[in-house]
């Protein structure tokens, strides 16, 4: 049996740091909500499988792997059979593993690279675009980085080659639905600098040193402090005020 009556959301990248918080915070602040909570082994886990548990009903891990258009469009046609339509889109899956100037870099760093930050919006925005277009209030937003602004390269030269340019590919397609779309709301959201993984392996491979000199002068901010502050900036984004734009944590817009 369909259900139009839930707030649909769907969060890519699920598992584990802003991704998982993303989860609980939206449960938590919206009692409306049902959340599929995508990742390559969601039900692997065990962080994803207890919040869900927390939230019977609620939070539906589900696999999802960045550019795969079969497996995308199968779980388009899984939410459609349930709801009809999709109110919410987080894309938050990504890498980044290589540090480096560019050329440093392997092509097989910046193809992986392109295939997961870039490719796997794209895949994901183009299974779900009839499912967004359902919604009264569709929103499809892309968790990017400081690292993808062309002008902050002058600022902050850390060498990330594959993250930066990957990352600044990603603003490009996001502003690019944004103008093609004008029934939609959608932008690039930098969440700062936050305590994950990801960052401090970042962190430990950065051979200029500059990631852990930055990193001495500001306070990491965990994923759940981060996750509730997207969520509320997410939910009173308008296309008006904030399509389009690149956007900071603190509610500010970084530069293109």
């Amino acid at each position: 049996m369909s259900d139009s009556t839930a707030k649909v959301y769907f969060v890519a990248g699920a598992t584990r740091g802003i991704g998982l918080a993303l989860v609980g915070a939206i449960v938590s602040k919206d009692t409306s909500a049902k959340v599929y909570a995508g990742g390559r082994d969601p039900l692997g886990s065990k962080q994803l499988v207890d919040l869900a548990a927390k939230y019977p009903g609620r939070i539906e891990p589900v696999k999802y792997v960045a550019g795969d258009q079969e497996g995308n469009t199968a779980l388009a046609a899984q939410i459609q059979k349930k709801h009809g339509h999709i109110d919410t889109i987080i894309a938050n899956a990504a890498i980044g593993t290589s540090t480096g100037k560019v050329h440093e870099n392997s092509v097989q760093n910046y193809e992986e690279h392109f295939s997961i930050n870039v490719v796997g919006p794209i895949v994901l925005f183009q299974a779900f675009r009839d499912l967004l277009k359902a919604s009264f209030l569709p929103r499809f937003i892309a968790i990017s980085s400081m690292g993808g602004s062309i002008e902050a390269l002058t600022q902050v030269r850390v060498d990330n080659a594959p993250y930066g340019v990957s990352k600044a590919a990603l603003n490009w397609i996001i502003r690019k639905i944004h103008y093609e779309n004008d029934w939609l709301v959608t932008f690039p959201q930098c969440p700062g600098a936050v305590d994950t993984d990801m960052l401090r392996r970042g962190v430990a491979n950065d051979a200029t040193g500059i990631m852990k000199e930055m990193l001495k002068a500001i306070t990491l901010r965990q994923p759940d402090d981060v996750a509730n502050s997207l969520v509320d900036i997410f939910a009173a984004s308008t296309r008006e005020k904030d399509g389009g734009q690149f956007h900071n944590i603190d509610g500010g817009r970084w530069p293109w």
